[in-house]
């Protein structure tokens, strides 16, 4: 993919840390669809108070770079560190269609976000510009839970039950955490030992 044309699929998230549900959902979506790349966007601040937890943005970023470094494919994009204080996705979305006019982008979510998509700020302009890719946790999702207006792509795929809370939790009880995230991000975990405890 050129740096001004392609697809691109856009996972944001906290990565607080990055799991392994975040490298398994990438590198299923780069062999099954059409897709030249997935992008990470780490979260710089949250839109809604979910703050407390983050670690540094730098931080994050490194970690996710770490992964990107071992998987052709996957990028990291800081983008929301330069879009102020809190970023709304349609801000986010609005930026990189700015920067990357030749990119299809699609927004990658799981089935467990939908009902909260039209809740989103400027939720008609956002899905008037972007696709979603629905990944469905192996739980069929019927059309009825589809937002209306919204163009979707549904894939049923089942991912381990596992969230960035969960890695945290394990690490500051000092319980095992080599299945729950990738290795790169572990390697990152043993050097900075502090970083969640």
């Amino acid at each position: 993919m050129s740096a001004t044309a392609g697809k691109v699929g856009i996972l944001g998230g906290s990565f607080n840390p990055p799991h392994i549900c975040h490298l398994l959902a990438s590198v299923y979506l780069l062999e099954t669809t059409e897709l030249d790349q997935i992008w990470w966007l780490p979260v710089h601040r949250h839109a809604f108070d979910k703050d407390r937890e983050l670690v540094a943005f730098d931080q994050r970023v490194s970690m996710c770079e770490a992964v990107a470094a071992q998987v052709p494919g996957i990028r990291v994009d800081p983008i929301e560190s330069e879009l102020g204080d809190r970023s709304w996705t349609i801000d986010t979305v609005t930026a990189l269609r700015t920067r990357h006019p030749g990119i299809e982008f699609s927004w990658i979510i799981g089935s467990d976000l939908l009902g909260e998509l039209p809740l989103w700020s400027r939720w008609n302009e956002l899905r008037e510009v972007l696709r979603f890719l629905v990944l469905g946790r192996g739980e069929l999702v019927h059309e009825e839970a589809l937002p209306a207006g919204g163009r979707f792509e549904v894939r049923d795929f089942q991912l381990p039950d596992v969230s960035s809370s969960q890695v945290r939790a394990a690490l500051r009880e000092g319980r095992e955490t080599r299945h729950l995230v990738p290795a790169a991000v572990f390697d990152y975990l043993l050097e900075h030992p502090g970083l969640y405890r």
